[in-house]
């Protein structure tokens, strides 16, 4: 089982930021990604967000084996054939460390605040498609010509080439058919979109089926989920006292309860109890299901201050990591 961090990081200093992921590679963990968001939220964007692709370099330089990306960037952010050089830099500097992380996008408000538009599901997984094809043309050939319906390239040069001959790992979010047949072509990870584990196995087989018929090994795609990790002092025995603890953290850390609520119950995967249940839950969660990663927040993918999260995962790193295992790239589990 591959233990990863997602690093939301809002409010944070630039020097909180890079503090954390230095000691996130020496507690253990096999990835630390970051969300690519232009603001917290509409109602609280005086909450200090830092653009991940300035951010990730310099992650890179304050680490040595720790994989580093994005979870995710979202379609139409920006134009892929600029995207290519800024990944590929990226990925140079960390020694070929770095997971571009992408999906179809969620947040219409952050696209619409640059004067972008935010289409339909359909055309934002067709536009999402036409980026990919010419991220790994880019990345991998001399020159790049490209016609589609959104991107259109004439003799696009990305030089100096990424570290690795195929270009970095690019992970795709997916959830829905769609995201599905697109993962099914280009991914090397999948954040599997699901809070029940069997739709996470039931979208694992479909895209692992589906690369397969693509003449790809669908066995090498690393499969993970992303949870929120709560940790109490004491077990949680029933609804009542896991909406207790919920509650009482929300508190703490500034929450509307109600929101976190729905987010530990509802949107995400999550652990809720003692730091002694949470190895089996997170083998539970993954290796039972014959996935590979587990993603982990401390509490919430909102707002957490620095020194409660890093508190979170030090605990969280000492009762599931074993330190023997060091950091893999494509396919290692």
């Amino acid at each position: 089982m591959l233990t990863s961090v997602l690093l939301v990081g809002w409010g944070w200093t630039a020097r909180e930021y890079l503090d954390a992921v230095a000691e996130i590679e020496s507690l253990g963990f096999h990835a630390a990604y970051i969300g690519d968001d232009l603001f917290a939220h509409q109602a609280d964007v005086d909450v200090g967000t830092f653009e991940p692709w300035t951010m990730l370099p310099a992650m890179a330089m304050r680490t040595r084996r720790l994989l580093l990306g994005s979870l995710v960037s979202p379609a139409g952010r920006r134009h892929p054939g600029l995207f290519a050089k800024i990944t590929a830099t990226a990925d140079l500097i960390s020694n070929g460390r770095l997971i571009v992380g992408m999906g179809a996008g969620n947040a219409p408000e952050q696209q619409r605040s640059l004067g972008q538009e935010f289409p339909a599901p359909r055309r934002r997984v067709a536009m999402l498609s036409e980026e990919l094809e010419i991220l790994r043309s880019m990345w991998t050939r001399p020159r790049t010509d490209f016609e589609g319906e959104f991107y259109s390239i004439n003799g696009g040069v990305c030089e100096p080439k990424p570290h690795r001959p195929t270009g970095p790992e690019i992970l795709i979010a997916a959830q829905g058919p769609a995201m599905v047949r697109l993962a099914a072509r280009h991914a090397d990870r999948v954040n599997l979109l699901s809070a029940d584990n069997a739709g996470a196995v039931e979208i694992a087989e479909a895209i692992r089926l589906g690369a397969d018929e693509h003449g790809r090994i669908g066995s090498d795609i690393v499969m993970s989920r992303l949870c929120t990790v709560l940790l109490t002092d004491h077990p949680v025995g029933g609804d009542d006292e896991r909406h207790a603890a919920i509650d009482s953290r929300a508190s703490e850390i500034g929450m509307d309860p109600a929101v976190l609520r729905h987010e530990i119950d509802h949107w995400l995967h999550s652990y809720v109890g003692p730091v002694d249940g949470l190895r089996q839950w997170m083998h539970d969660s993954t290796e039972s299901l014959g996935l590979d990663e587990i993603v982990i927040c401390i509490d919430t993918v909102d707002t957490v201050d620095f020194h409660h999260t890093m508190t979170g995962l030090r605990l969280v790193a000492a009762a599931v990591i074993d330190r023997a295992e060091e950091p893999m790239g494509r396919g290692g589990r």
